[in-house]
């Protein structure tokens, strides 16, 4: 940047700021600087020009600072704090130098930013003042005793750091107390609800696998005050010998009741004992696939009994080194402490794919069921017990989503694919709370003369900053995490809304059509919410077409008639999308009240190369036609498919050889168009 912008834009930028800003030369002489400059020398700017810490901020300061400049002015961007204590200062600075170099690259100039912390310091000094003194007050009980901020231990005592299995006190410091400790009635970790501890009901509590001991403990904790903020100072008592059966506790917090296994407690346990010592180990991560469906037609009883069995066969066929938790639900997991080799979790996991895909005899009929195992290495794939519990999580449901009844080894790149996943469900959640939502219209065309005849409405997404992203990608999250009806009630409204003016204006002929997803499609509630939308809005029901997935009405037939017949009772149109691609029993075409078919664009892109492919669209349009129903052809890419479509008497045509997608306006100019040249 030029000498004379320098000049003009650093204090226009910095000189209202508190701190120092100034642009220095090669010989660390000031070039520019701010007001602050001027405030504590006393001098003008132009006064300063030419000058340098020396005789400004004295030797000291220069002093300090002068290798970080030779730095800067080598290419580094550095950031410190130094501390002055000479005749002339008693502070610290924080600063930050950034080279400046021209178009050839050549450092001419670098930028200091600096800040006084001296505040900050004294405040620091204090504080560790009073965490000397509270370190002799706490030696001085015998019982353990800590302060707590929030749930973060910042002082404690070696009797405490005794009860809880450390070393020494410094190892407490910074661990979360309530992740140390299990309430012995609720056998679940305090978390959070440390915080509500009282001084005047001491709580029995028992260490958590983090420890490195198993204690009783009675734990009483009683609000302090910390520098103006709210602490407690904790208290705990060893309990352990009027734990007269300790045996029983044991059993009740590491054990399963139903199967007798470790339970999800009990089995991080042990896999850390495992990892503590260093143990190779291969881990199993086992999900039943569709155990739901027994506990919700059969009930509970029959599917605690199928766990109960499966526990049985994992007994039964694995070693008596393996290490078997059932986890939760109808969840599993297995350690293989020190596998013999390579393949052995992998050739384990095919045996008990095999073992679980054997019938079970359940409630006078046998059953078949399957799993999905995902499979993790220590070392290797995490350091400690959580994080392999997570990755084999990840790894487990990565099998589900490649067919499942397979095993997947954990990578990291499912951890990415993971957080990414994550990422597009928080976005997702914040794009519908803000209305950053979309609603685009792909029209389509009549297939005689080719004038738009309705259009199909498609939801898009603007990332703020990642731009448009693909409904390839959200749409499935937002099914998986059950944000899919709340998305499709956005899409309702807006089109709705946009079809009662646009039929008022008299833009738009023919129907609208909406995609209903499976999960909308599914809830009953859905009925009253169209029903209350129709009203709201005031749209004309023969506007609208609700499209639907073969899957989706062929999954429960009997439901399926019945929401159908319900939606059709208001004055919508049905409209089956894909057609050819799912089930393609021709049955339900007779069986549901449809109104129109939409031909897969898998059908059309080969039309003109297959011969059989035109046999095999004309049969469809003539199937369609003769149960009254009206088709669509999707995916028209060229004007030799549309004229073939349109010689085989289809009804309608969209496609990218017509119009892409679009946002509404772009698609009113449009019809706007179109109906001043009809006038």
């Amino acid at each position: 940047m030029p000498t004379e912008q320098l000049n003009y834009w650093l204090p226009l930028l910095t000189d209202n700021s508190p701190f120092l800003f100034a642009v220095l030369d090669k010989e660390h002489n000031y070039l520019v600087v701010n007001n602050r400059y001027c405030e504590i020398s006393g001098l003008k700017r132009e006064e300063l020009t030419g000058q340098n810490d020396k005789a400004i901020l004295g030797q000291a300061f220069y002093d300090s600072l002068r290798p970080y400049y030779e730095r800067a002015f080598k290419g580094e961007s550095v950031e410190g704090e130094v501390v002055l204590n000479d005749n002339r200062h008693d502070t610290s600075m924080h600063f930050s130098l950034a080279p400046l170099p021209d178009k050839s690259g050549d450092i001419a100039y670098i930028v200091l930013h600096s800040a006084d912390t001296s505040e900050r310091q004294v405040l620091a000094n204090s504080l560790q003042e009073m965490e000397n003194q509270l370190n002799q007050l706490n030696e001085l009980l015998t019982d353990g005793s800590c302060i707590v901020e929030g749930d973060i231990i910042i002082s404690a005592n070696q009797a405490a750091a005794d009860l809880l299995g450390f070393e020494s006190p410094r190892e407490l410091i910074g661990e979360e107390l309530g992740r140390l400790l299990i309430d012995s009635h609720s056998q679940r970790i305090l978390g959070g609800h440390i915080s509500q501890l009282g001084k005047t009901s001491p709580r029995q509590c028992q260490t958590s696998p983090r420890c490195n001991t198993e204690r009783m403990l009675q734990v009483t904790a009683s609000d302090i005050t910390l520098l103006g903020s709210p602490a407690k100072l904790i208290l705990m008592k060893d309990n352990s010998e009027q734990a007269a059966q300790q045996g029983q506790v044991e059993q009740l917090v590491h054990t399963d009741p139903l199967t007798g296994l470790y339970n999800r407690h009990g089995f991080s346990r042990r896999l850390s004992q495992l990892i503590s010592q260093s143990t190779p180990l291969v881990m199993l991560y086992l999900d039943l696939d569709n155990f739901k469906n027994i506990n919700d037609s059969l009930g509970h009883h029959i599917g605690d009994r199928v766990l109960q069995e499966i526990s049985q066969r994992l007994q039964r066929l694995l070693p008596e080194s393996a290490i078997i938790g059932h986890l939760s639900g109808d969840e599993f997991a297995i350690i293989l402490p020190e596998p013999e080799h390579d393949r052995a979790g992998e050739l384990i996991s095919q045996q008990i794919i095999a073992l679980i895909n054997q019938p079970f005899d359940l409630h006078h009929f046998s059953k078949h069921l399957a799993c999905s195992i995902g499979m993790v290495n220590y070392p290797g794939d995490g350091n400690d017990a959580r994080i392999l519990l997570q990755n084999a999580d990840t790894a487990m449901y990565e099998a589900k989503n490649r067919g499942r009844n397979r095993l997947v080894k954990f990578s990291e790149e499912m951890n990415k694919e993971a957080r990414m996943q994550l990422w597009l469900e928080i976005e997702l959640q914040k794009a519908l709370q803000h209305n950053g939502l979309e609603v685009w219209y792909q029209p389509k065309v009549n297939a005689r003369d080719f004038v738009i005849d309705g259009a199909e409405a498609l939801v898009r997404w603007k990332h703020p900053v990642e731009g448009y992203i693909s409904p390839a990608q959200f749409i499935p999250v937002a099914e998986r995490s059950g944000m899919i009806e709340q998305l499709g009630q956005v899409v309702m409204k807006e089109v709705f809304t946009t079809v009662r003016k646009w039929k008022r204006q008299g833009l738009m002929a023919g129907r609208v059509a909406i995609n209903l997803s499976p999960q909308q499609f599914g809830n009953p509630n859905l009925i009253t919410y169209v029903e209350q939308l129709k009203k709201s809005t005031g749209v004309n029901p023969n506007d609208i077409t609700f499209e639907l997935t073969e899957s989706a009405v062929m999954s429960d037939g009997e439901h399926a008639i019945q929401m159908l017949n319900a939606i059709k009772k208001q004055g919508f149109a049905l409209s089956i999308d894909d057609f050819g691609t799912g089930y393609s029993s021709l049955s339900y075409l007779a069986r549901f009240p449809l109104d129109e078919l939409k031909i897969d664009r898998a059908f059309i892109k080969d039309i003109e190369t297959l011969p059989k492919q035109v046999t095999l669209i004309e049969n469809i349009i003539n199937l369609g036609k003769s149960l009254n129903m009206s088709i669509v052809a999707e995916g028209v890419e060229t004007r030799q498919q549309a004229t073939l479509l349109s010689n085989l008497n289809c009804d309608y045509i969209q496609g990218f050889h017509f119009y892409r997608p679009q946002p509404k306006n772009e698609l009113e100019a449009i019809l706007l168009k179109h109906s001043r040249r009809q006038d």
